[in-house]
């Protein structure tokens, strides 16, 4: 049997082409070991901020106001060292592991977007409401982190696979709008959140 040139160069090509795969890898997250480089002023609404170890020398920046947190994924925009504010309106603790969609192609990897689990005390409610909170990565030559989606966990079977789906797509995005994120809420409405210094 007699195979065209033509069809010869598109098989080389397509089995020489780098395999491409999107994993997950999970590191601790513990406030205790992050490295605080400004105590901020509360009444003067600044916040506390910290730097803590994330995936492969990309950074988690942590920002905290009382009993409210803002985390920020990888390199921020402009060079800051800190994010924009972006938390619940009701206290929100996130929980201690993290979740990284790491893109591999052959020995390169890249951070794509986070997965965090958070518990927010919602008043009207006995028991906190669980929500997936999906980030997009800074990277180093494009700083485009920011939140990408809320899955609400609590009442939603199928909340890991859905914060995944949202995560791919972030971080396959060339820009990030976290003025409009991808909302997946199940049979529990997602708590209230805010966003400070956006425009």
């Amino acid at each position: 049997m007699r195979i065209s040139l033509a069809v010869v160069a598109i098989l080389v090509s397509a089995g020489s082409a780098p395999a491409q795969t999107i994993d997950s890898v999970y590191t601790d997250f513990d406030p205790m070991q992050c490295m605080v480089f400004s105590s901020g002023d509360p009444e003067a609404g600044e916040p506390r901020q910290a730097v803590c170890p994330g995936f492969g020398g990309y950074p988690v920046l942590l920002q905290t106001m009382e009993d409210n947190a803002s985390l920020y994924f990888g390199f921020p925009p402009q060079g800051e060292l800190v994010s924009r504010w972006a938390s619940f309106l009701d206290t929100g603790t996130p929980h201690a592991v993290i979740e990284w969609r790491i893109l591999s192609e052959n020995d390169r990897t890249v951070p794509l977007a986070t997965i965090l689990r958070w518990s927010v005390a919602v008043p009207e409610r006995e028991n906190p409401v669980e929500v997936l909170v999906v980030n997009k990565v800074g990277l180093i030559a494009r700083w485009e982190g920011c939140i990408a989606g809320y899955v609400v966990a609590t009442g939603n079977p199928g909340a890991n696979e859905a914060a995944r789906e949202i995560a791919d797509a972030a971080g396959a995005a060339p820009e990030c709008d976290p003025t409009l994120p991808v909302i997946e809420e199940g049979t529990v409405p997602l708590p209230r959140y805010m966003l400070y210094g956006y425009d």
